[in-house]
């Protein structure tokens, strides 16, 4: 089992990120597209800009720690609690999905065996540690009894958008990521089903306000953003 690390993984980097005034918010890199039509939509309808830093949620995790400027942090409800942010309030955001998608050259057929089959010389997969969708990937090729006969054929990667930018490429040719990206690359690579939820831990997307940034007026207009018709189909879009 293979692991590439490209890059340091965050969109931003907090040195040259910082301006006084505006409402930071952090999230997983898997959830980067729906984050940010959020903050786009919320933007127009406010007076507050929206600055924002992705990444793995260790990565980010170790940013929040550092300062004391970001004030909502957005992934999974149980790497949250893992990490031991402290915060004050949480929203829901919805379940993460677990989806397996094939390049668009692939010619395997549209199932898990497959990836144990010839047909598949490369499989991605986010950090099965430190990424929500590498450990769920993990549990549901388990389940199946596919893992050990596929682990050379494993590529491990930081992130889903690194597992998704492999696949558009072709440089693999099958990849376990969320629905949320898949939708946003659905149209660049072949097939694609959803994991059946009963192989993978529930995943809970969350967002949560850090400890002693409640009282700050955007966080509250985003807060009630986050409650309104209109983000909700956002999300709804992104496939949460």
């Amino acid at each position: 089992m293979k692991k590439l690390f490209g890059g340091v993984g965050l969109e931003l980097l907090l040195s040259s990120w910082l301006v006084a005034g505006d409402l930071y918010m952090a999230g997983g890199a898997g959830y980067k597209r729906p984050l940010e039509a959020i903050a786009k939509a919320f933007e127009a309808k406010s007076s507050h800009q929206v600055k924002m830093m992705f990444g793995n949620m260790q990565q980010v995790s170790a940013q929040i720690k550092e300062s004391d400027k970001i004030s909502l942090f957005f992934g999974d409800e149980k790497f949250i609690q893992k990490l031991k942010i402290p915060y004050e309030e949480r929203v829901e955001l919805g379940a993460g999905k677990l989806m397996l998608v094939f390049s668009k050259d692939s010619k395997a057929a549209l199932e898990m065996a497959s990836l144990a089959t010839p047909l598949v010389k490369s499989v991605g997969i986010p950090d099965t540690k430190s990424a929500i969708y590498g450990i769920a990937g993990e549990e549901a090729l388990r389940h199946l009894g596919v893992w050990e006969k596929m682990s050379d054929k494993l590529k491990v990667l930081q992130t889903v958008p690194q597992v998704s930018a492999y696949l558009v490429s072709g440089d693999l040719d099958a990849g376990l990521i969320n629905k949320t990206d898949y939708i946003g690359i659905k149209e660049k690579v072949g097939g694609a089903l959803e994991v059946d939820s009963k192989l993978y831990s529930p995943i809970k997307i969350i967002g949560v306000v850090l400890k002693g940034k409640e009282g700050e007026a955007e966080v509250r207009a985003m807060l009630e953003f986050l409650k309104s018709p209109e983000a909700r189909e956002i999300l709804r879009a992104h496939g949460l």
